[in-house]
């Protein structure tokens, strides 16, 4: 089966490489610059950030400025942009209207006035109305993109120009999420779905090349935790990163079952101070970094090492690595070792661009009272074509294996006499998994883009006994007929975004013939839509410019998954049937902020 696998990825990727050369035509635009101050001299470490112009798929692309201001952005498909740019100190900016064409550069030279500053009205440098804006505050903002433009005679402190790289920046959301039907389960604090769960960030310069990111986890439903991470991030110049964390959290561990949630009565009558009482604790130390070892190749390594205790101490050590080498700038070749899978629901983006991941590398799930520590290794290479008309193709390898107790799923006995509800986990030795990805994104429409992925993958599924037997015997021996076998997963999804009300709309429909109780592909399903069905994620911007005489940015999100309840499997017994499913119905709706 291995060998299949291998056979496919070679017949895809030659499928790839052997298209027309017309398609390889170069298809990104440059924009480049420089960021100075009102007397000319450069200034280092100034943020400019680019939007599609109707904000579509949030940030584009983001740089800073070197010691003499200059910047550039590459590799950007042809549109129509937003470009911002901000530094400490000094009045923010944003322009309008940045059109960016294929195979040309676009130059964009930005003068910053400081906060305290005062200019004339008729300061020579504002040109005109579309370029000097003025955010609800009345702050001016000064725009130049003009060649050979006018330098003025004072002089800024030259203390200014050697400030921090970075920006005071923050993030948060809220989201409530529950089960639209009576199958749950809970699992933490990998998932989050049951309850109120909160991420935020909160990042502080310190330095001239460093900062301080204060972020955290909290959940207050079902299976409660919360965890915070302090993170040290030293930048000594562009393309090297340093990041130094220590984390710590708590954990419920003693949540209810759910059998005894089946009998309120009794539940309520029995003693519950041990729900009170939390028996696990998590301490990480982390360590990440990232460099430009030559003009075309990156190289991201570092580990997490946790230590979890929980009557007994475990600790888990997880390395991970990621190569990226683009020896063209169309073509892209990634190699990586992870243990820690981004997912939206449990991480949080900066104003600045950079993602933060609240998951742990330690899997850990509570199931019937007890409690089950797991590790993933997922590794991957991957090579990435972009095409013209704003297409890329990718071709993926892929291997995910897990170190502990497998998957967690539900197990729903019907039978003439009465219904039981249980959960059951996959044995260690039946989550290993491994496959090939086809994907390909294009943008269709200037509001709509697509992608669709193609995934030839192993799965784990339940075969139905030979012998005749009742459901209950069935339940308790459901491990032994476990079948791991070869899947054609499809999963397509939609992007549309509405620039009038500035909606973001996201459809993600998935489907594999049968029914799988592991996740195929698990690592590339960063929306958590996890098993075959239909899935609506909408994020809409709330027009509240200012928090607390902040710039800032609201946005309402709503998310169904597995609307039409699917990705069940249902076994005859000789009194009834077994209900088994890994993902069911669910909802999610909350709020996020950013600060910057």
């Amino acid at each position: 089966m291995k060998l299949r696998a291998r056979v496919l990825a070679g017949i895809c990727f030659l499928t790839v490489v052997s298209l027309p050369g017309a398609l390889w035509a170069k298809s990104g635009g440059r924009v480049t610059g420089k960021v100075t101050t009102q007397n000319g001299e450069g200034l280092l470490g100034a943020i400019i950030t680019i939007f599609k112009e109707d904000y579509r798929g949030g940030i584009i692309s983001f740089t800073r400025s070197d010691r003499q201001g200059a910047y550039v952005l590459a590799n950007l498909t042809p549109g129509s942009y937003q470009l911002q740019v901000s530094r400490e100190g000094y009045q923010p900016l944003t322009r309008s209207d940045v059109e960016i064409t294929s195979g040309k550069t676009t130059n964009l030279d930005v003068v910053l006035q400081q906060f305290l500053d005062l200019m004339a009205d008729d300061d020579p440098r504002n040109w005109d109305f579309n370029t000097v804006l003025r955010t609800i505050s009345s702050r001016r903002l000064i725009f130049r993109h003009l060649e050979g433009a006018n330098e003025a005679s004072s002089r800024a402190d030259s203390d200014l120009s050697e400030s921090s790289s970075f920006v005071r920046s923050a993030t948060v959301n809220v989201a409530s999420s529950a089960g639209l039907s009576s199958e749950n389960y809970s699992v933490f604090p990998s998932e989050g779905r049951n309850g109120i769960v909160s991420n935020f960030a909160f990042a502080e310069p310190v330095g001239e090349h460093g900062r301080v990111i204060f972020s955290g986890q909290v959940n207050s439903g079902y299976d409660s935790f919360w965890r915070v991470r302090n993170t040290y991030n030293y930048r000594p110049e562009d393309g090297r990163d340093y990041k130094l964390s220590l984390a710590y959290g708590r954990l419920d561990s003693n949540g209810p079952s759910m059998s005894s949630l089946g009998r309120p009565a009794q539940f309520f009558a029995g003693d519950s101070t041990y729900l009170r009482d939390s028996g696990v604790q998590t301490v990480g130390l982390g360590f990440e970094a990232s460099a430009n070892i030559l003009d075309p190749v990156k190289a991201e390594y570092g580990f997490d090492l946790s230590r979890i205790s929980y009557g007994e101490t475990k600790s888990v050590f997880s390395p991970f690595f990621q190569l990226t080498v683009t020896p063209a700038d169309t073509w892209a070749i990634k190699a990586g070792l992870a243990s820690r899978r981004i997912s939206d629901n449990n991480s949080v983006l900066l104003p600045d661009g950079e993602v933060l991941s609240m998951m742990e590398p330690t899997y850990i799930a509570q199931l019937n009272g007890e409690l089950y520590v797991s590790r993933y290794q997922h590794k991957e290479i991957s090579v990435a074509k972009a095409l013209p008309d704003d297409t890329t193709v990718e071709v993926a390898i892929y291997e995910d294996r897990l170190d502990g107790p497998g998957t967690p799923f539900l197990v729903h006995s019907v039978s003439k006499k009465d219904e039981r509800t249980k959960l059951a986990q996959l044995r260690e030795d039946q989550s290993d998994q491994h496959g090939v990805r086809v994907a390909m994104n294009r943008s269709i429409l200037d509001f709509l883009r697509g992608s669709i992925a193609y995934v030839y993958g192993t799965g784990t599924a339940v075969t139905a006994p030979d012998d005749a037997v009742t459901s209950d015997l069935l339940a308790r021996n459901l491990l032994n007929h476990i079948q791991k076998s070869y899947y054609h997963s499809f999963t397509s999804q939609l992007d549309a975004v509405f620039p009038r009300t500035r909606t973001h709309l996201t459809t993600i429909v998935r489907w594999y013939p049968g029914t799988t109780l592991s996740p195929i592909d698990v690592f590339s399903d960063r929306k958590d839509s996890a098993s075959k069905g239909m899935s609506f994620f909408i994020r809409q911007a709330i027009p509240v410019p200012e928090f607390i005489g902040t710039p800032g940015r609201w946005e309402a999100l709503v998310d169904v998954r597995n609307l039409l309840d699917q990705g069940k499997d249902r076994l005859q017994t000789t009194d009834g049937e077994l209900i088994l499913t890994r993902n069911p119905r669910s909802v999610r709706f909350g709020l996020n902020l950013n600060l910057f």
